[in-house]
């Protein structure tokens, strides 16, 4: 009869365990990075918008696309090939970071558009009521591509297709 697996107390009452388990570990890195990025792009965008207070809403727009449309996408393609670079010094993981879920860039140009659209709904509406309807825009944006882009950045992943037909 085989013996039952004794697992280590987790300590005094109120106390963590002293060792993550593997998985919580890396499901806390996952978490972190994107909630990161997030953090960093909300930042970003807000101080772009911030910083672009009294200009005409055409050139708003446009600085605003190109950071979203070309900045973004250049430095995912630099983090995405310095990954590759490293893979290929390490032992091969179970899944190759080919076959993980990416991000797509139709979902990603919506969600863009629309944070777009919706900034420029808000700092129409601000306009009259606020001495720097943009300032307020601003935040908003920050908040908002800070608190709710991890939250909707598992619904901008797709699958990658398989190696094997």
């Amino acid at each position: 009869m085989p013996t039952p697996t004794r697992h280590p107390s987790p300590g005094p009452l109120g106390s963590a365990p002293t060792s993550p388990s593997p998985a919580t570990g890396s499901r806390r890195r996952y978490l972190t990075k994107p909630s990161l990025a997030y953090l960093t792009a909300g930042l970003v965008i807000g101080v772009t918008w911030a910083l672009n207070e009294g200009t005409p809403p055409w050139e708003h727009a446009a600085k605003l696309l190109v950071l979203l449309f070309v900045a973004a996408p250049l430095l995912h393609l630099v983090r995405r090939r310095r990954a590759a670079r490293r893979a290929d010094h390490r032992p091969q993981p179970h899944r190759s970071p080919h076959h993980r879920p990416h991000l797509s860039f139709v979902r990603l140009a919506i969600a863009k558009i629309a944070l777009l659209v919706l900034a420029f709904a808000a700092g129409w509406l601000l306009d009259d009521s606020l001495a720097h309807p943009d300032r307020v825009v601003a935040v908003g944006l920050a908040a908002v591509v800070s608190v709710l882009g991890p939250l909707l950045h598992r619904f901008l992943l797709v699958r990658a297709p398989d190696a094997h037909p």
